[in-house]
Parts: C-alpha cells; sequence; structure tokens
C-alpha cells in the first residue's frame, strides 16, 4: 500500500499569509518603538503565537501583560487578512486533485481562536479532516508531537504520510514524527530548506510530482518485499 494521508502546514502552505504577519508584525514593533533586524525575523517563521509574543516581551523588555501584546498584534493581523488573505497559488487545485485519494490534515502553529476566527470572517475554508493547533499540544513545532497527534487522530503510520511545510521548524517538526517532508519554497529559500529536507517544490505542480514520486518508490518497494519486478 501506499500513502494514505496528506498533512499541510497552513501559513505559506495552505495561504499566503506569511507577508501578512511581517506587515502586521512591523506594525507592532513600530508602535513600541522595536527595530528587527532581518535574521532576527528569519526566527519567527512557523513559531507559535505564544512562543512569539513571548519572545518579543523578553527580549525588548516590554513593559505590561503580554495578552496586551498580543491583542494589539491580532487587532494588526486581523486587518490584514481581511483585506489580503488568499490561497497560496496552485494550493486548491492541487487539494482538489488529492481529495478522493488521500485523507488529509491541518498541522499548524497557529492558535485555535486565530484559526476559526480566518475560517469565520474570510473567504478561507476549513476542508480537512482534521486540525492540529497550537491549542492542541504541549510542545509546538519544531518537536513532533504535532504531527505524531496528528498521524494518531488519523489512525495512520507516519511512513504512510507526506507532510507539506515552508518553515524549517515544521519541516524538522514533521521529519523528527518519521514523515516524509516536501519543503515548499514560499517562505524560505531552495538552499536553505535543502538542509532539512531532500524533497523541495517551487509550486504545487513540483508538490504533485513529489507525492506521485514517493508513491512510486512505495510501490517498488513493496513489490521487493514480495519479490516481483515492474
Amino acid at each position: 500500500m501506499g500513502k494514505e494521508a496528506v498533512l499541510f502546514d497552513f501559513d505559506g502552505v495552505v495561504v499566503n499569509t506569511e507577508p501578512l504577519y511581517e506587515r502586521a508584525e512591523r506594525k507592532l514593533f513600530e508602535e513600541y518603538g522595536i527595530n528587527i533586524s532581518e535574521d532576527e525575523w528569519k526566527l519567527f517563521k512557523g513559531i507559535s503565537e505564544n512562543a512569539f509574543y513571548n519572545y518579543i516581551k523578553r527580549r525588548f523588555n516590554i513593559k505590561g501583560p503580554v495578552d496586551v501584546l498580543k491583542k494589539k498584534g491580532r487587532d494588526y493581523l486581523k486587518q490584514e487578512f481581511l483585506e489580503h488573505i488568499d490561497y497560496v497559488d496552485g494550493f486548491l487545485q492541487f487539494y482538489n486533485s488529492i481529495r478522493k485519494k488521500y485523507r488529509t490534515a491541518l498541522v499548524t502553529s497557529t492558535s485555535g481562536s486565530v484559526l476559526k476566527w480566518i475560517f469565520e470572517n474570510t473567504k478561507i475554508e476549513n476542508m480537512f479532516d482534521i486540525i492540529i493547533t497550537s491549542h492542541d499540544v504541549k510542545n509546538t513545532k519544531p518537536h513532533p508531537e504535532p504531527y505524531i497527534k496528528a498521524c494518531l487522530k488519523l489512525s495512520v503510520k507516519p511512513d504512510k504520510v507526506v507532510a507539506i511545510e515552508d518553515t524549517i521548524v515544521g519541516i524538522k517538526s514533521a521529519i523528527s514524527a518519521g514523515i516524509d517532508t516536501i519543503g515548499l519554497t514560499t517562505t524560505f529559500s531552495r538552499d536553505e530548506i535543502k538542509e532539512v529536507t531532500r524533497y523541495i517544490a517551487n509550486n504545487y505542480g513540483e508538490v504533485k510530482y513529489i507525492l506521485d514520486k514517493l508513491e512510486g518508490e512505495n510501490v517498488i518497494c513493496q513489490n521487493k518485499k514480495t519479490g516481483l519486478d515492474y
């Protein structure tokens, strides 16, 4: 048997939100008089909301409760989502092409409340069999727990799953869970992604090609076990 499920990260894989997060965060930082280096920006890619705001509060010694900082950030972010959120190019076509064959899951560091707001207030739809958010786990990406939990909820083994990720922390999370992981170059460069996974795609056409190739490798492996050759 081949792959049984495809697991998707959300930001940068399903929706083109990474630029929206950056714009919202820059507005928040401007309000607090914070300057962030380009190298430091990369630290924020793929981490959970709580990890982001706790880091910012400590790093820049921001006074007051972290919840106040988080609410301001969410307000900026929601405005960006209302005006600009959209699917990553090729996602819908790819998803519709695989939907009947594979079970699907969304595995994201986005909080459950933010994700719920997106589904209720924008054109982005919940089309997945299950969803794992940062609220559903004790350890967020790059820890493997989010992907392990997704596999358990889908009742599939990790080697029967393909994950699609766009960040280094997300790729590390899925690979640590024992999952073949495709790195989509929407957020990090090809050179950066190749340091953590052998499967790299510039677009969803290439994702489909790699998925088909992984299915082919699995068939060959299964046939060798039974003494058959193709």
